[in-house]
């Protein structure tokens, strides 16, 4: 759809039920690392975690990697874009949309709960938002050998700030990676990654919408051009 030289891999856990369809999607399509875990909420911070250490290990040659969570809405031509603006190969940077203060949760009937003897402190450092964080080679490789001397908390887009603050990564905050859903007007106007795409139905609607639009701009210039 693109033109662009991409690949698209999931990392999953186990659910049951879904055995036949991972199969058939890594048959058929070979893009499927599969962890001896179940896939669950706590364990999304492991399904990073490896997922830099496998990438630093495959010895990839992409320019840039762009991590994203299933539920979010992408446009990679617009995500590209971004990435040749903002990262250079030989930066140390991790671009989305940065918070800089959240508070450590300590109520244990949430999701985000963090108990003071797995981190001690308060409030965490600056990390983007986890779902959607736009980087490079390099930074990955300096991720994975951080992760390995960082105590894991499951919280893992805080988890993910703290272990780039330990190694000087730069984060860098960029509008354009939505923290909240938004209607798909604002989205093709100044997004380039949305969450809040749970039914997958939805998700396919939007990219068709998307491509129209896309599609019918490409004409208009046609034809300006021709005109001119």
């Amino acid at each position: 759809m693109t033109k662009l030289r991409s690949k698209t891999v999931f990392i999953i856990g186990y659910l049951d039920g879904i055995d036949y369809f991972v199969e058939f999607e890594s048959e058929k399509y070979k893009d499927i690392v599969q962890l001896n875990m179940s896939d669950q909420y706590q364990n999304v911070v492991y399904k990073t975690i490896y997922a830099l250490i496998w990438l630093s290990r495959i010895n990839i040659t992409s320019t840039f990697i762009h991590f994203v969570d299933d539920d979010r809405f992408v446009d990679p031509l617009h995500i590209y874009d971004i990435a040749t603006r903002t990262i250079n190969s030989a930066d140390l940077i991790v671009v989305g949309y940065l918070l800089n203060r959240s508070e450590t949760v300590r109520d244990k009937s949430s999701k985000t709960y963090v108990s003071q003897e797995d981190y001690p402190f308060e409030g965490y450092p600056p990390y983007i938002i986890g779902g959607t964080i736009l980087t490079n080679e390099k930074t990955v490789g300096m991720l994975a050998v951080a992760v390995e001397y960082t105590k894991v908390i499951q919280i893992e887009d805080a988890y993910i700030g703290m272990v780039a603050h330990s190694v000087n990564i730069s984060l860098k905050h960029h509008a354009a990676f939505f923290a909240y859903k938004k209607n798909l007007t604002s989205f093709i106007r100044n997004g380039v990654s949305s969450p809040g795409y749970e039914n997958t139905n939805i998700l396919m609607r939007d990219w068709s919408l998307l491509q129209a639009k896309r599609h019918s701009m490409q004409l208009k210039t046609r034809i300006r051009n021709k005109n001119v």
